[in-house]
């Protein structure tokens, strides 16, 4: 099993992280409790703008690593690829999945002890976060492997932040990504 940029559990940061793209798509004028007629594109356009600070660290502003992709001005960058898209009650039940997010809960008998959990599962697995991730940052990521069997950590070194564990860094990011997967499943 591979997790990339995840975790067994929603950390209490993360789900705080969460309230702020949530209450920005439930306070647009647009989004009418959810009975918009009308894609709610205010509300989409400002769940992405909260979403984008999160999605890519502090380095990578510093860095400005938007002209990298081309982009003149941070701008340029949040037009093109943080100005809403999908559908805005859609986003708010992926909210609210990823706010509930606890392995833990898949064996009630374990009464939410997530290390007596983790301890059940057989399967090898490589946790795999990017050391920049601000949503799933390695330090949960390296609480979590000390209880599985068979657990392995590795960790992106990108300033991409939660972007480089679905293949949005670099090529290098991407690269080391592959190589370290292939050699996990010895292929």
């Amino acid at each position: 099993m591979v997790c990339l940029a995840g975790s067994a559990r929603t950390s209490w940061h993360n789900w705080c992280f969460l309230e702020g793209p949530k209450h920005a798509i439930l306070m647009a004028k647009d989004y009418q409790d959810g009975h918009y007629q009308e894609p709610a594109k205010h509300a989409l356009r400002a769940f992405s703008r909260v979403y984008s600070t999160w999605a890519l660290s502090p380095e990578w502003f510093r860095e400005k690593c938007w002209e990298q992709l081309g982009f003149r001005t941070l701008e340029e960058y949040l037009e093109a690829y943080w100005s809403g898209g999908g559908d805005a009650n859609d986003r708010l039940f992926l909210l609210r999945t990823w706010q509930k997010g606890d392995i833990s809960l898949y064996y009630p008998e374990d009464g939410g002890d997530l290390a007596k959990t983790l301890g059940r599962i057989k399967a090898k697995c490589l946790i795999f976060p990017s050391r920049t991730d601000q949503y799933f940052p390695p330090e949960d990521n390296q609480a979590e492997v000390k209880h599985l069997k068979d657990g392995e950590f590795r960790c992106i070194d990108t300033v991409w932040g939660h972007l480089a564990g679905g293949g949005g860094g670099t090529k290098e990011d991407t690269q080391y990504i592959i190589q370290e997967i292939k050699r996990f499943l010895q292929l």
